[in-house]
């Protein structure tokens, strides 16, 4: 099982460093963010948050937070 685990990161290697040659590091970089899957378990870490808000409240607190900005850009100060 090690020789396969050994393989296939070779494999990754060689393919990224295709990758950075023929498509440059920025490109590469924005290909491999998107396909790559993430780690964990996105649902069960959010269920087990301490945040309690309701989607109403987390849209007041966007609102406030969006007016807030744009009185900041307008020299608006509370």
């Amino acid at each position: 099982m090690s020789r396969t685990t050994k393989e296939t990161s070779d494999i990754t290697a060689e393919a990224i460093e295709l990758l950075f040659r023929e498509m440059g590091v920025a490109k590469t970089l924005r290909f491999l963010s998107q396909v790559s899957g993430g780690r964990g378990d996105y649902t069960k870490e959010r269920q087990a948050s301490d945040d309690k808000r309701t989607v109403a409240e987390i849209v007041a607190e966007i609102e406030k937070r969006r007016g807030q900005q744009t009185d900041e850009s307008l020299g608006v100060k509370e």
